[in-house]
């Protein structure tokens, strides 16, 4: 068992979850206001809808230390008790914040986006399609080790690409401020999750079946791949051929 496992979490990052056209135009060049209002507005709705899968999670969860790993991550999702440090609170800050600096005010506020921009359809099967997998008792358990062990190469390269716009900022560190949400996750929250994730699998892997565990742990990186892929298809089509995003700003 642990061996299979260290198999699979040995070569995640070569996974398309991880290595995508999104993160590579994200990374490579600053987007237009309109390719970020796309990424904005569903990327945060998956950040807004992670606790209540991890929610969901905990009450699928019968092994009570495996419950409470996850009760680990979901009280760090939910900012440690602040809800002015909850994950999809900072995210909001930074997207404000960026808005500001591209000389555009609200338009990537997140009432406004919830209201205007429509999300696109490989965002509703990653939502429900996460939500099915964390009731399952068994594949939950895979679901969440995929999910964790692939979000930190994730909100390391967000961060790469964020700093795209570090020129936007006259003064460096209200940049840095404002990048919370990242540093949120890579100075400790998502070494934590991975091994909260860890700790719980062979908690239940003991007890369940090891392949609908792998089972859930591989339809949950081909939601989060579908996800990705649909955000590249869009914003491919937002950005006007010939004119880097970057060159108007």
């Amino acid at each position: 068992m642990h061996e299979t496992i260290e198999q699979e979490l040995n070569q995640i990052r070569n996974h398309p979850a991880l290595e995508n056209d999104f993160y590579r135009e994200w990374m490579s060049r600053c987007l237009t206001i309109e390719e970020i209002e796309i990424f904005a507005r569903n990327y945060g709705a998956w950040v807004r809808s992670f606790p209540d899968a991890l929610a969901t999670l905990v009450a699928t969860t019968s092994d009570l230390e495996a419950k409470g790993e996850y009760v680990k991550t979901l009280y760090s999702e939910m900012g440690y008790g602040n809800s002015s440090k909850a994950h999809s609170v900072l995210l909001d800050a930074f997207f404000r914040a960026l808005a500001g600096k591209l000389g555009d005010g609200s338009r990537l506020d997140w009432e406004r986006l919830e209201h205007e921009v429509g999300i696109l359809p490989s965002t509703q099967e990653l939502l429900a399609g996460e939500m099915d997998l964390y009731r399952d008792a068994d594949m939950s358990v895979g679901a969440q080790l995929a999910l964790e062990w692939q979000a930190y190469t994730m909100l390391r390269k967000l961060y790469e690409g964020a700093r795209n716009y570090l020129h936007l900022w006259d003064k460096p560190d209200e940049f840095h401020e404002a990048c919370e949400y990242f540093y949120a996750h890579i100075g400790a929250a998502e070494k934590d999750h991975k091994d909260e994730s860890l700790k719980a699998l062979m908690r239940s892997a003991a007890r369940g079946s090891l392949a609908k565990i792998m089972q859930g742990y591989n339809m949950h990186l081909d939601l989060i791949f579908g996800f990705w892929k649909g955000l590249s298809q869009m914003t491919a089509s937002e950005s006007p051929r010939g004119n880097p995003a970057s060159a108007a700003l």
